[in-house]
């Protein structure tokens, strides 16, 4: 029996998501529980190597679940997200772009449009706008794919759904009343 692993989001944030002006938008987002944050290791490597690192970071990454949207909020996260895409393709891609008198360098505005070019989604957000408002396109989409569940969330596996005859051994590890064998007495196993 194969398992599915839990759908999540990933966001994948410019730095700390203290000093990030589009904090609220993520909190708002990291309140669902199938929702995760990434953060840029704090040093930053030569330009030229950046495409090698997140081709090995997207390989080495390890999450509870299986991302099936990636959320950008900087150009300069872009060659990470291309990387995670090729990982999981099954992922999405949705991008929130910051004001271009952010982008620094050449390679922040090509990194902008290769980002919308690829992106299934551009969300326009504002730091002074209304978090749930302007989330909503996206929580309607997780909802879509399972993110958004009402079921819990249990890292690393999806539960199976019950049966109808619990004394059936499938391997699934289960919790609940038993008879402990000679005991006489039911009791929780």
């Amino acid at each position: 029996m194969t398992e599915t692993q839990e759908p999540l989001a990933v966001l994948l944030l410019p730095g700390r998501l203290e000093d990030f002006e589009f904090a609220a938008h993520a909190r708002d987002l990291l309140a669902i529980p199938r929702v995760v944050a990434l953060e840029p290791p704090r040093g930053r490597g030569p330009a030229a190597m950046r495409e090698a690192v997140s081709a090995m970071q997207a390989r080495r990454l390890r999450f509870p679940g299986e991302p099936r949207v990636l959320v950008l909020y900087r150009p300069r996260q872009y060659p990470l997200a291309r990387a995670l895409l090729g990982v999981y393709v099954a992922a999405e891609l949705w991008y929130v772009p910051p004001d271009p008198a952010v982008f620094r360098t050449a390679a922040d505005r090509s990194d902008d449009e290769l980002a919308r070019t690829r992106a299934g989604q551009v969300l326009i957000a504002s730091p002074d706008g209304d978090p749930r408002a302007d989330n909503e396109p996206l929580r309607s989409r997780l909802t879509e794919l399972g993110v958004i569940s009402p079921h819990p969330f249990v890292p690393g596996v999806r539960l199976a759904p019950s049966r109808s005859t619990p004394d059936i051994d499938d391997g699934i590890p289960r919790l609940g009343w038993g008879h402990r064998p000679g005991s006489g007495r039911r009791q929780f196993s």
